[in-house]
């Protein structure tokens, strides 16, 4: 038995659900602590239920690993990838809510349009809130993690059948977070280190020496250390050298477990300090993939840097694969086991060379009787026939490797490192590196350890060509579009591009793609809000024949684009040209880097087409863009990267925050909203209103338009279409600083010509607006001076009525009947209004036409009729004014003994004759003639 079967799945959510609305991290530790502290008291009933020690050691079976799998699906390692992503899940919950798919639901389901909601699980919670109304399920861990192995293992159908029996059964608090696992996003605003803390301190020194969570889980149950890990001495496990006391590597670390690789930082200059620190050495930055190589029982198994298994591709023994078979000979004979840490290469059999990665080639997927091959360059030993060779020095651990390995060009090649004597030295080398059109360079101290993880501090340093200022050609590129962030809420990279300019007077400019670059510079802000305007979106307006770019590749497809004279060109490094199918041009910009924004140029002064073309010639794939060899000073100046000084940020802030927008090209149609400022703070795509359509609407008619509410500007009206979460921080904001309206009265007012407020209109209003709009308006925004001069505009005051507020009113019956007499007369139809009545009828006589037609011309005129269930509560509260019986279908004595049971001789018993007659005279007659024996008479 698990003890994940006697876990529900609604707690986990609920607690999930606690966590994020949790304000601080400090509150969702606590939460989580909290949960934690009660699994470790059922874990402890769970093992004595069980009949398990206390000694006996963790198999897993008890184990916080089904809930701490949950919390961090991104580290957990042992299941593969669900292959699942937004689109998928969107269209199970089309089909599964049977939604139209160009419903608002559905759209928003394929993620489609811009909503409000912070990540897609929301979306869905928000589509199920008003669909579903299952209860929490009883789905324990077990089922759960069962229904999660088969949508990671198995084909499509089986995905989809395992997801359509989920959402029948769950609730969509538990379909959101099953989203959100799904996904791998869980959003609950704490990070991997604080979750392994509360397992034990070394709970993440152990994660990333195994990468295994289970292992993790069975080693330090009940937050104590098992046995066969505990180190007799050492140092604390946190001091600066990254070595633990406290744990043996050598029971953590095992084959077949990946070692999370230790990485390099950017080298910080100052080359002589280093050398001072210790002695260097410099190894080939190849451009590869990084993989471990894990050997034991004769099996071998290959991880990626990412912890993806691979073993499929290159082999798991001698037999199998394109690249294990090779190994035969090139390892010890004596090797029980070993874990190597390298760069899996391409090497070209024809050319004798390494192929690069950014040639558009995957090593992992290499047909068998091609020209190319796999071939792994082992830098690193990690473990060797039961020994962590971790924390023995870098130089040692290559030494050894040069013992160990035997090598073969092509398919098992040991990275040779060079120590560096001197600067002048370094300076010589580095510059080879760079003839030899290698990536770039990797520099080691001789005492560096191996620590699992580790990118800064740990001793190892990498430079390439285009981190040195000056070294590499700059790019003065066009934007030439632009790509939405996941929200669609701003443009988080551009597409860059060339010019091509016009041969002729008549002719046009053309653009041409290159790359694409992230918009995270500096003035990110401003960058976005002088562009906003002049964008087209590419699917309502395609881009012209002059704009050349592939429309078929997502990365080189933009979801906007502009015209070149209305565009800012940027100034961009990158590490080398690579071809590409993504970009118009046949090699485009690796690893782009945007330097700053070219605002001293125009647009036409960006870089043509001729120009680039010369920068990527030549016979090779993999185009190198240095244009001048390295210096001294390369190296020994401290590099840092461009900070602002507070003073430029706060200038910088200020000026993106009050971009004003230029109405200057509009053409005035009024001077209505002169020396009014507005703040268009949303659209609403569903009415077709954009927010520029707003804009462009108010500035025609005169007024002046920022594009962020301005505090300290009482005439600053802000208008909101869609209510977003910022519309939302607006409207609570305390004290309120400006005016919010609603986008219809814009709409209004620009139509009708008339500058007139209503309550109506107003969504959040200041101290000010509030108190002039009371003098004038009641609560129900009927105005006390200005008539009501037609029934839409009495229909829409009606409409805007709270029924919850007319619920809570203290009115009687007696005030409501005296107001609808003096408001209205009996002339008008409803003349039997404040009548209620019962219709009297036997119990063998329910379906008497004639009776049933009185009733119902009773009601039309006004009338209410009580049910027999009703009648009592009624007729003790006063609220019943006649009984109506049918003459000639009624048993007198059976009806008098009723009259008596029920207590209401008080009350006149009238024939259906009289509500028969009212209508036929459209008045209301006297009820004389019309009663039955008076019912004082039935009483005596």
């Amino acid at each position: 038995m698990d003890i994940s079967s006697t876990i529900k799945f609604r707690n986990i959510c609920n607690m999930f659900e606690n966590m994020k609305n949790a304000k601080t991290t400090q509150r969702k530790e606590k939460i989580l602590h909290r949960y934690f502290e009660s699994f470790c008291r059922h874990r402890m009933a769970f093992r004595q239920q069980a009949g398990i020690s206390d000694n006996h050691p963790e198999d897993g079976k008890s184990s916080f690993f089904s809930v701490l799998r949950l919390l961090m699906p991104g580290t957990d390692t042992s299941r593969d990838n669900y292959g699942l992503q937004i689109t998928a899940l969107g269209r199970v919950y089309t089909r599964v809510l049977q939604l139209a798919r160009d419903s608002p639901d559905a759209i928003s389901l394929q993620h489609k349009s811009y909503t409000p909601h912070r990540d897609y699980a929301d979306v869905v919670h928000a589509v199920l809130k008003s669909r579903c109304f299952n209860n929490p399920s009883d789905l324990t861990l077990l089922q759960i993690h069962e229904m999660l192995d088969i949508i990671a293992n198995e084909d499509t159908q089986s995905k989809d059948r395992e997801l359509t029996r989920f959402t029948e059964v769950a609730s969509p608090l538990e379909q959101k977070w099953m989203v959100r696992l799904l996904l791998k996003t869980m959003n609950l605003g704490i990070g991997e280190q604080r979750i392994f803390a509360l397992l034990h301190p070394n709970a993440r020194d152990v994660y990333l020496r195994c990468t295994d969570l289970a292992r993790v889980c069975n080693l330090l149950a009940d937050r104590k250390l098992s046995p066969d890990v505990v180190a007799s001495t050492g140092d604390d496990p946190n001091n600066a050298t990254g070595t633990s006391t406290s744990i043996n590597f050598n029971a953590v670390i095992a084959p077949f477990h990946q070692i999370r690789p230790m990485l390099c930082e950017r080298f910080p200059g100052k080359i002589e300090e280093l050398m001072q620190s210790d002695v260097l050495y410099m190894e080939i930055k190849m451009d590869g993939e990084r993989f471990q190589l894990h050997f034991a029982n004769n099996r071998f198994k290959y991880i990626s840097r990412n912890g993806a298994d691979f073993t499929r591709n290159f082999g798991d023994s001698y037999e199998h694969g394109n690249l294990t078979p090779k190994l035969r000979t090139l390892l010890p004979l004596d090797m029980q086991s070993i874990i190597l840490d390298g760069e899996m290469m391409i090497w070209d059999k024809n050319q004798k060379r390494f192929r690069e990665k950014s040639e558009n080639n995957d090593v992992k997927h290499l047909s068998d009787d091609g020209s190319w091959q796999p071939c792994f360059v082992v830098y690193d030993l990690l473990y060797m026939n039961g020994q962590s060779c971790l924390d023995m020095t870098y130089v040692q651990r290559s030494y050894k490797l040069q013992e160990l390995l035997t090598e073969q060009q092509g398919v098992l090649q040991l990275m040779r490192s060079r120590k560096i004597g001197s600067i002048e030295e370094f300076n010589r080398m580095f510059q080879e590196v760079l003839d030899s059109k290698a990536e770039g360079i990797v520099i080691k101290k001789q005492n560096s350890i191996y620590r699992p993880g580790v990118r800064v501090g740990g001793g190892w340093y990498k430079d390439k060509a285009d981190y040195i200022n000056g070294l590499t050609s700059e790019f003065d590129l066009l934007i030439i579009g632009g790509f939405y962030n996941r929200k669609r809420t701003f443009i988080e990279s551009f597409l860059l591009g060339v010019l091509k300019p016009s041969t002729g007077p008549a002719g046009r400019n053309e653009v041409y793609s290159v790359g694409r670059v992230s918009n995270n510079t500096q003035q990110r802000s401003v960058l976005n809000d002088s562009l906003k305007r002049h964008w087209h979106d590419c699917k309502q307006e395609p881009p012209p024949i002059w704009y050349k770019y592939k429309a078929g590749d997502v990365n080189g497809s933009p979801d906007v684009w502009i015209d070149p004279c209305n565009s800012t060109i940027l100034q961009v490094k990158a590490t080398d040209l690579v071809p590409s199918a993504a970009f118009f041009t046949p090699k485009s910009l690796h690893f782009p880097r945007t330097q700053l924004v070219r605002h001293d140029k125009v647009w036409n002064e960006c870089m043509t087409l001729q120009e680039y073309t010369q920068l990527s010639q030549g016979h090779v794939a993999v185009k190198k863009i240095t244009k001048r060899s390295l210096r001294l000073e390369d190296f020994t100046a401290e590099r840092k990267r461009q900070k602002l000084t507070p003073a430029q940020r706060a200038k910088l802030g200020l000026a993106a925050y009050e971009k004003r927008y230029d109405a200057e090209k509009l053409e005035p149609i009024s001077k209505l909203l002169e020396g009014i400022t507005f703040c268009i703070l949303t659209g609403s795509p569903r009415r077709r209103q954009s927010k520029q359509s707003l804009q462009e609407l108010a500035g025609r008619n005169g007024g002046n338009i920022v594009e962020n509410p301005l505090p300290n500007d009482e005439n600053c009206v802000c208008v909101a279409g869609d209510i977003t979460w910022y519309v939302e921080l607006l409207i609570k904001q305390q004290p309120r600083t400006n005016n919010i309206v609603n986008m219809d009265w814009l709409l209004r007012v620009c139509e009708q010509q008339e500058l007139v407020v209503r309550p109506k209109d107003v969504v959040a209003a200041t101290e000010s607006l509030h108190k002039e709009l009371t003098q004038h308006y009641d609560k129900l925004g009927d105005s006390y001076t200005k008539a009501i001069c037609s029934v839409s505009e009495l229909v829409e005051i009606l409409n805007d009525i709270d029924d919850a507020a007319l619920q809570a009113a203290d009115i009687d019956e007696q005030q409501l009947a005296a107001f609808e007499a003096s408001l209205l007369s009996k002339s008008d139809g409803h003349f039997f209004r404040n009548c209620y009545a019962f219709f009297y009828t036997e119990a063998d006589d329910g379906n008497d036409v004639r009776l049933e037609l009185a009733k119902l011309r009773f009601m039309r005129h006004g009338g209410l009729v009580y049910s027999l269930q009703d009648l009592s509560s009624a007729s003790q509260k006063g609220r019943l004014t006649h009984i109506f019986v049918e003459l000639n279908r009624c048993n007198q004595d059976v009806f008098q003994q009723w009259i008596l049971e029920q207590h209401l001789s008080h009350l006149p018993a009238l024939s259906t004759q009289w509500i028969t007659q009212s209508h036929s005279e459209r008045r209301i007659l006297n009820t004389q003639p019309y009663l039955l024996a008076t019912t004082s008479q039935l009483a005596l």
